[in-house]
């Protein structure tokens, strides 16, 4: 009964083992694939993707979605079937479509966005979770999504995008910019919207969140007549509408929520515009958890990273474990 015993045991260290280095083999494959996958050539803040928009036509309505905080494991996979069916002309992702900012998150990301399946322009403005000062600086950032600050005009309506972040990255060239565009001439479109991450606290029924220059902010938006301030960071919805401004939070597209303000929900929005009407439907989604997601993500992200780190060590523990196996396998059937 001993000798069955200790086989017993000796079977299950050798699955545990195999378990373990099919883990390692695996997480090392998909980082390989990640990192070697491009984004689809409509992902992007460049010129190239803007250039692809739908022809302008100022008398027919038109629909965009905005979504922010999407980071998830199913969520946001699951509501990217609504937003394809929204038909929009582009798609705004407004930060933190990943959980941390470095090379292998973002690797992780390209490889999921050919499975939503957009067929339309997709812009992005930087999150505090994409970008980090050291793994993943700003710069990094525009080399692989183009410019954090521009702009562009569709059916005569300006959508003008800007990075603003917490003090670990300045917002003084984000709002130069603003300061760049001329009064007269945001005055002659039919609608002004300005899309970024981190929104001006506005609000006592989302989370209090406070950057240096909001103050500033605020007033620029003022002054060009700003009708539409979109943004995420708070992991739900609001809409406030202060001195003129509208201000819609939409943070909900995957992340955990912020619910110590009262219940919130995951969604995107869809917003059509007309000629003299701007009209805002809810996509609701329920929260997914998505296995395969989760494995990949913490694959690419940290269990490849780390075995590559400590290769060597890596190796010789493998080593080590295989000639322990090996030892108690030749003494249970000496």
């Amino acid at each position: 009964m001993k000798i069955i015993y200790k086989r017993y045991i000796l079977w299950a260290l050798a699955g545990l083992y195999v378990i373990a280095a099919g883990m390692q083999i695996y997480a090392c494959v998909v980082t390989y694939t990640a990192r070697q996958t491009q984004f689809p050539k409509n992902f992007g803040n460049f010129e190239s993707v803007r250039a692809a928009l739908p022809a302008s036509d100022a008398k027919k309505p038109f629909t965009f979605v905005i979504v922010g905080d999407t980071r998830s494991t199913g969520t946001f996979k699951g509501l990217t079937e609504d937003i394809n069916k929204a038909e929009p002309a582009f798609i705004v992702i407004l930060g933190d479509w990943v959980n941390g900012g470095s090379m292998d998150q973002h690797a992780d990301f390209k490889q999921k966005s050919a499975e939503y399946d957009f067929s339309c322009p997709v812009f992005f403005t930087p999150g505090n979770h994409d970008v980090d000062p050291e793994k993943y600086p700003m710069a990094s950032f525009e080399k692989e999504y183009g410019p954090r600050n521009f702009s562009f005009v569709f059916n005569d309506n300006i959508f003008i995008f800007i990075s603003h972040l917490d003090k670990r990255f300045p917002n003084h060239d984000s709002l130069n910019y603003l300061r760049s565009l001329d009064q007269k001439t945001l005055a002659a479109y039919r609608n002004r919207f300005v899309f970024m991450h981190i929104p001006p606290w506005v609000s006592p029924d989302i989370k209090e969140r406070h950057t240096r220059d909001e103050k500033e902010l605020m007033q620029i938006f003022e002054d060009l007549n700003i009708d539409y301030a979109v943004a995420a960071d708070f992991h739900g919805y609001n809409r406030t509408r202060l001195r003129g401004v509208e201000y819609i939070i939409t943070g909900g597209g995957g992340g955990r929520l912020h619910e110590s303000q009262g219940r919130q929900f995951h969604h995107a929005i869809a917003l059509t515009v007309g000629t003299d009407m701007v009209s805002e439907r809810i996509l609701p989604a329920f929260a997914h958890f998505d296995f395969k997601e989760c494995i990949d993500m913490n694959s690419i992200a940290y269990i490849c990273p780390f075995l590559l780190d400590h290769s060597f060590l890596i190796v010789i523990v493998n080593i080590i474990i295989i000639i322990f196996l090996v030892i108690l396998y030749k003494k249970n059937n000496c």
